[in-house]
């Protein structure tokens, strides 16, 4: 968020990054030792991420993105809070829902954060404006006192008497669960508190007091005091999102709410191991395992970690100059296809929807990378607007785009679109035909294994995009529910190896598991080509009887530019069955000669070619009924499926990939 403390003069500009440098993790205790927490962290007041309300920042809000604000938190005016019954907590340990009581509980949040920036922006208003800004306080009361009056701030996905054993409909106030919904609410109650409260204090008192007693009690307390929660350490959970973004809130909330000194101190450096637990576990590239739709709450959060502590305390160390964060920086840009599409492997749309470009800037200024900076321009779009009607609705957020003068006097940019990027622990490759544009091909491809975070069985997959439109696909993930995340997850369609760009071997699709892998990977990088090569072997049962199944996802570039696929096979003994599957958007229209052409609703399309003779081929319609998938890809995608004619238990085969004649 906006910081009170001037940012160095350039990344790393107090000497060397120190403990942490080079190809490994930041050491965030070695560099924030506990002495320096202890000597700098200010007290409770002291501090704060953004001006108060009679600060000329705010008046210098553009007076249009001050009368959205002010409509948006008006028409909500004098309506009762959404509830939030019992009964709709108990619909996801009844039937899996968990969206019902989520967008009840996001429509509170929204409907208080976007009073407490109306109540900001109209603090020193004329008089004829006073009734609106008496109106908005108490609407912020209403709010405070609605979530402070909730059983629990968790959701109910992750709610633990939920989950068991043994397993309850409901919450237990007496023992809180400190998850997204918990840290969410509690930093949305510490900007209210340090933006609002002293508006709240001539209401009465005890609505503020209240607010820090149960932000304290339901998640700064239990966080300091519980060693249950496995997305700190990664003992009981993958470390993944969770740990950056709730860390990012926490942090917030201790220095806006906490009021014992030695408390603040003991939750910072907590925070700091936590974070260090993160980092180690990190791919060094810099890659994010869970997509790029989850590294706004992954990657993102993080650098917002590193922006408040070293806020806090008055230095950055050089941490902003330690590779991994640099290349943490650039993950969105290396995954951009363009139009506001991404490759989407793991869980995530294809379109990904809460971006949040004013962070990026910030992320590229920091870390001293242009490129960054632009593509978060690029992403602004003309209005750049603050989304005031998005459920849920980041306070934290829209107040780093609000207040940031640097991000609203930035020119706009093009997409830097690189023309290759290899992450070689994350391992994936993204290679576009013609640098710059978005104009032509683009081939992304993995190896990676079947245990990462959001897994899909995907080992060996790839897309293909023309003109910045993904054609051979990744389907994403549907709506959120019980099966999701739980021993159901590889019943849902999506998550399987049949609906992903891989081989079925023998009958056999891909496991879930760590073991199931991609070995041997490399990658290949000249001017004429990009290429992925692995074996799939070990990504598939023993009961597939494979020895080798070696494939390279290769992209050329120049007058014949197109996609390849070359899978070569040995397996024990001669398979019953092989076959190839490709999840397609566009009209498909199979041809007679071992070809199909795959075209979107408005521009070019591609033409498929495989070797006839020996595969056969046909297309299966693929029915989208929920709004995940129907906003993304409309109601149907397909699955074309190419099925060996004569199985051998050697073999090889090529498929091809170009952009179809105009």
């Amino acid at each position: 968020m906006t910081s009170p403390h001037p940012d160095p003069a350039a990344p790393g500009a107090e000497g060397p990054v120190g403990p942490g440098d080079g190809s490994g993790y930041p050491r965030l205790t070695e560099l924030f030792p506990a002495s320096l927490v202890r000597a700098r962290m200010p007290r409770i007041g002291e501090w704060s991420p953004v001006p108060p309300p009679a600060d000329g920042r705010w008046r210098a809000v553009g007076a249009g993105t001050r009368t959205r604000v002010v409509a948006a938190a008006s028409a909500s005016l004098g309506l009762p809070w959404p509830g939030l019954p019992a009964s709709l907590f108990a619909r996801f340990a009844r039937d899996g829902d968990r969206s019902g009581y989520q967008a009840a509980a996001f429509a509170r949040r929204a409907r208080l954060a976007r009073a407490v920036l109306a109540t900001a922006l109209t603090a020193g208003a004329p008089a004829a404006a006073a009734g609106d800004a008496d109106a908005f306080a108490d609407e912020v009361m209403d709010g405070v006192w609605a979530l402070c009056e909730e059983t629990t701030w968790a959701w109910p996905a992750h709610e633990f008497r939920v989950l068991g054993p043994p397993r309850g409909l409901l919450a237990d106030p007496g023992r809180p669960t400190l998850d997204l919904g918990a840290s969410g609410t509690a930093v949305l109650l510490a900007l209210t508190d340090t933006l609002v409260g002293d508006a709240l204090d001539r209401r009465d008192p005890l609505v503020r007091r209240r607010l820090r007693r149960e932000v304290s009690a339901r998640v700064l307390g239990p966080y300091l005091e519980r060693d249950e929660w496995g997305w700190y350490d990664g003992s009981t959970a993958k470390l993944n999102n969770w740990n950056p973004w709730i860390h990012s809130e926490l942090l917030l909330a201790t220095a806006l709410t906490e009021e014992s000194d030695e408390r603040r101190a003991a939750l910072v450096c907590r925070i700091l191991q936590g974070l260090e637990n993160y980092l180690r576990a990190h791919p060094r590239d810099g890659g994010c395992d869970e997509g790029p739709h989850y590294w706004w709450r992954a990657g993102a959060s993080l650098f917002e970690c590193l922006e408040t502590l070293t806020s806090l305390l008055g230095t950055d160390a050089g941490v902003f100059a330690h590779p991994l964060v640099r290349a943490l920086a650039r993950y969105p840009v290396s995954t951009w296809i363009g139009d506001g599409w991404a490759v989407n492997f793991a869980d995530g749309p294809a379109r990904p929807r809460e971006t949040a470009p004013a962070l990026l800037h910030r992320f590229g200024r920091r870390t001293g990378q242009p490129e960054v900076s632009a593509h978060a321009r690029a992403l602004r779009g003309s209005d750049g607007g603050l989304p005031l009607d998005e459920e849920p609705f980041d306070l934290r957020r829209a107040l780093d785009d609000l207040l940031d003068p640097e991000w609203h006097a930035a020119p706009p940019a093009a997409f830097p679109l690189p023309g290759h990027t290899w992450l070689p622990d994350t391992q994936v490759l993204v290679a576009r035909a013609e640098p710059g544009t978005t104009r032509g091909l683009l081939v992304a491809a993995k190896g990676g294994h079947n245990d990462e975070s959001h897994n899909h069985n995907d080992v060996g997959s790839f897309l293909v995009a023309l003109d910045a439109r993904p054609l051979v696909i990744d389907a994403g993930v549907g709506t959120y529910r019980r099966e999701t995340f739980n021993e159901d997850r590889y019943g849902i369609w999506s998550m399987t190896s049949a609906y992903h760009n891989v081989p079925v071997v023998n009958g056999f699709g891909q496991p879930p598991g760590a073991r199931f892998r991609a070995e041997a990977v490399a990658a290949r990088h000249r001017a004429d080509l990009d290429e992925l090569t692995c074996d799939l072997a070990a990504a598939y049962p023993p009961e597939a009887g494979l020895e080798t199944w070696s494939r390279t996802v290769r992209l050329v570039r120049g007058a014949d530019a197109r996609a390849e696929v070359t899978d070569a096979w040995r397996f024990r003994t001669a398979p019953a069955s092989l076959a190839l599957h490709l999840l397609v958007s566009g009209t498909v229209t199979m041809g007679p000669d071992g070809t199909a052409d795959v075209v979107p609703a408005d521009g070019r399309g591609l033409r498929l070619s495989w070797d006839h003779a020996a595969f056969g081929a046909r297309a299966e319609p693929v029915p989208l009924d929920d709004p995940a998938f129907t906003r993304v890809w409309g109601p149907v995608i397909h699955r074309l499926v190419l099925t060996a004619r004569r199985p051998a238990g050697e073999g090889g085969h090529t498929l091809e990939a170009r952009p179809s004649a105009p």
